[in-house]
């Protein structure tokens, strides 16, 4: 099922025993385009606090009724590995979340396991950061990216600039970015179209920026966005 990315975000999480919060953001991967994790707002239950929960941990859900449910206690939650929302997601960070919800990694031999789901793994090593040998205690880092980061970028076409991204949609079986909704109103006003993420030629996390592999014309000729069917 595709479900559109602002329709995940503010979804209520139903654990075993009661609420443990709702989701705040997805952090996808810039080279598979796969969700990796699940930012979670844990509330007023546990105030000033978010986890990362990874999405094979969904059991259920009701995404037009705002609510997902996950085999999970309050206390696991609670429980879970300290998160820093302003710095970057580590791979032992990775590690300590995954072991903690008993859940395979998504990278190397492991990763294999989940593959019957549809949830894509990671070969061993991709997605790391290149380590340099001269500095010494560098954390492994992953290609991690926040959808609410990216919502908002120009989107650049081989010509001209030709809107921003106004959201992205997911499908919820193997949690891949399928398409990207684009807002076009700069110059062709009230029109949202969809963009396949094969045209997606790059990201400028620097200039805020989309660069995609379609000329304004082209863009015109996509499809357009109907909110109802998401």
């Amino acid at each position: 099922m595709l479900v559109a990315s602002d329709k995940l975000k503010g979804a209520e999480l139903m654990g075993i025993d009661q609420s443990v919060g709702s989701i705040h953001d997805l952090l996808f991967d810039d080279e598979s385009w796969v969700i990796r994790h699940l930012v979670v707002d844990t509330g007023h239950w546990l105030p000033g606090r978010q986890i990362l929960l990874p999405p094979p941990k969904i059991d259920a859900s009701d995404w037009p009724a705002g609510t997902a449910k996950v085999p999970l206690t309050s206390q696991q939650v609670k429980d879970s590995p300290p998160v820093e929302s302003d710095q970057p997601v580590s791979r032992q960070m990775e590690i300590q979340l995954y072991q903690h919800y008993d859940v395979p990694y998504y990278w190397g031999p492991a990763g294999a396991t989940l593959a019957g789901s549809g949830y894509s793994p990671m070969p061993l090593g991709v997605g790391l950061m290149p380590v340099d040998p001269n500095i010494a205690d560098q954390p492994e880092r992953t290609h991690l990216r926040s959808v609410n980061e990216v919502v908002g970028y120009y989107i650049q076409g081989t010509d001209e600039e030709v809107g921003h991204v106004e959201g992205m949609l997911i499908d919820d079986t193997n949690w891949s970015i399928q398409q990207l909704i684009v807002d076009t109103r700069n110059w062709w006003p009230g029109k949202q179209v969809l963009l396949d993420r094969e045209h997606v030629a790059g990201i400028s996390w620097a200039d805020a920026t989309v660069s995609v592999s379609l000329s304004r014309d082209s863009i015109r000729s996509a499809s357009e966005y109907d909110p109802t069917s998401t």
